[in-house]
């Protein structure tokens, strides 16, 4: 699309990614944060200090975050004409979107792991109530 002054034609800034952009930095975003998650998880495992199952749901958990962060930046650049501003904005937004998935996976880990707990410990008395009990006279 172009404005037209007079004799001369000056194109118009597109101020909006098309979808397949945003999608195609996303996944490119879930790539590198899933393949340095890998990486650091490749160690644990192989020192035994996490389990593979440990690590392949950690991985997906980065894979995911860094994607999310990646589109919501590249988005959050494009409202600036200025290329730094448009860098900044996408770095502050990728780095505050992190941080809130990272807070809110974190906070869904926690809620888990609590229930499996109250879960065992449930289990356990209701075993120890068993072991414990008479036998019923016939």
């Amino acid at each position: 699309m172009h404005i037209q002054q007079k004799e001369q034609t000056y194109p118009l800034r597109q101020t909006a990614l098309p979808v397949g952009a945003i999608t195609a930095m996303g996944a490119a975003g879930a790539i590198i944060g899933g393949t340095a998650a890998a990486a650091k998880d490749l160690r644990q495992v192989k020192s035994g200090d996490m389990t593979r199952e440990a690590a392949a749901g950690h991985i997906l958990k980065e894979a995911l975050g860094s994607g999310l962060a990646t589109a919501a930046g590249a988005v959050a650049g494009t409202f600036f004409r200025s290329n730094i501003l448009g860098l900044a904005a996408m770095a502050v937004v990728g780095v505050g979107a992190k941080y809130l998935y990272d807070g809110v996976a974190g906070l869904a880990a926690e809620k888990a792991k609590s229930a499996v707990k109250s879960a065992a410990k449930t289990v356990t008395k209701a075993a120890a109530k068993t072991e414990t009990a008479k036998p019923a006279k016939a």
